[in-house]
């Protein structure tokens, strides 16, 4: 469970445009609500925009681990609580809850956060830097990262450009956009009669404007891996794992 003491909770609206043609959450948009709960999060405990800001610095998410219990469908809002778990030397962590507005449990997730210095693109040790958080202290009910597989056999790509649109205030595109370009490369008949119930992530390269991403997609039963790739430097970009529910 979160530690009330370090908890930041927020009640977001979800809007038609939010959601998808099944009336579910978007995937895209369930990112952008872990981001800004991040973002205030970390504002409030004085590690957030105003700092790195002032330092040039800036906060890039590694990795998430997602575990849906249900679909988040046809909904008014939701309620989202996070609590910062702290540092090891390089990397800073981060866990989510996802209540409905009755407060039923919908989900969990755990994350990983880089602090990079803007200028040399390196990063830092945030273990020092961050003096004014604890160290990462592991406990029995941590969710687990799953790993990523290769994708070794394709069954479907696609390709796609990088819009002015993608990209964020960081000069890349945000991370919202990677699990976009992941799923669109799925079938419709298939995203029509599932939803994803975990999702991992793991962010490997930045891309920006005018670049395209190949998005690659396996699929083994109800699991499809996701491997999207530089189409110009051949980089893998960003890796993905999606375990599916029939809906």
């Amino acid at each position: 469970m979160i530690a009330e003491s370090l908890v930041y909770s927020k009640e977001y609206e979800i809007k038609y445009y939010e959601q998808n043609l099944n009336g579910d959450l978007k995937e895209s948009s369930l990112l952008n609500f872990l981001q800004d709960i991040a973002t205030l999060s970390a504002e409030s405990l004085g590690f957030g925009p105003s700092f790195v800001f002032s330092h040039n610095y800036a906060w890039v998410v590694l990795k998430y681990h997602i575990e849906l219990y249900k679909e988040i469908k046809n909904l008014p809002s939701i309620v989202i609580k996070t609590e910062p778990r702290g540092v090891s030397k390089l990397y800073a962590f981060r866990d989510f809850e996802l209540y409905s507005n009755q407060g039923e449990l919908l989900g969990k997730a755990v994350s990983t956060w880089a602090l990079i210095d803007m200028d040399s693109r390196r990063v830092l040790p945030a273990a020092k830097i961050l003096n004014m958080m604890i160290p990462f202290e592991k406990r029995d009910s941590d969710l687990e990262y799953m790993k990523v597989l290769p994708v070794e056999n394709i069954l479907y790509s696609k390709e796609f450009d990088i819009r002015f649109d993608d990209i964020d205030v960081n000069k890349h595109a945000n991370n919202s956009n990677y699990i976009v370009w992941a799923l669109e490369t799925i079938p419709y008949e298939f995203r029509l009669n599932n939803s994803p119930k975990v999702i991992d992530i793991k962010y490997r390269k930045e891309i920006s404007l005018g670049g395209k991403v190949i998005s690659n997609v396996q699929k083994d039963d109800c699991v499809t891996t996701h491997h999207l790739i530089d189409s110009s430097s051949k980089e893998e970009l960003c890796s993905l794992r999606v375990e599916w529910r029939s809906i």
